[in-house]
């Protein structure tokens, strides 16, 4: 359990690219997402090569991700592609809902979460989705992209598999539907 609740926590310190946004503006968040993609790839590369295994890191690894390439390596590809191809409310949305949704989806559907589909609870999915509309409003989006791009949001993550990773998908899906509901 402590495992998941570090991975859910540093899940969360992602949150320093929005919030980067946010204060400093598109460049600086673009450059700190570049650095830390850079930094990233560097350590995913001697991790992968066994050159760099830290025990503090390979215990909060996935199973699929212990043999490939961290979560942390798409949420930062995710918040560079939606910040470069979207304006700055909607970027800011979904990284949010990334960020916040993700983390608190897991921490219900992995304590109270009681009724399973496709590996996923259905509470922690109505928590992601709930969470996800909450946002969406802060943003002031119209009703149908608040519905719309939290829908969008909580079907990438629902069906995230093996194949994809919701880092990549939940932002690049919330993005898309709220421009296109805009």
């Amino acid at each position: 359990m402590e495992h998941q609740l570090l991975r859910r926590l540093f899940h969360i310190s992602g949150a320093i690219i929005p919030l980067t946004y946010l204060a400093w503006g598109k460049c600086a968040a673009l450059a700190l997402a570049a650095l830390i993609f850079l930094l990233l790839i560097v350590a995913e590369v001697l991790r992968l090569k066994g050159v760099l295994a830290p025990s503090f890191v390979k215990a909060q690894l996935k199973e699929k991700e212990a043999k490939g390439l961290t979560g942390s390596l798409f949420y930062v590809a995710s918040c560079m592609l939606v910040m470069l191809f979207f304006d700055r409310p909607i970027a800011l949305a979904s990284m949010f809902v990334l960020v916040i949704s993700d983390p608190l989806s897991s921490i219900v559907g992995s304590r109270w979460g009681r009724c399973r589909l496709f590996g996923k609870s259905l509470e922690g999915t109505a928590v992601f989705l709930l969470s996800s509309v909450a946002i969406l409003m802060c943003f002031r989006f119209g009703a149908a992209a608040v519905i719309g791009g939290a829908a969008a949001g909580t079907t990438a993550e629902f069906f995230s598999s093996t194949f994809t990773d919701d880092n990549l998908t939940i932002p690049l899906a919330t993005a898309l539907v709220v421009w296109i509901l805009l």
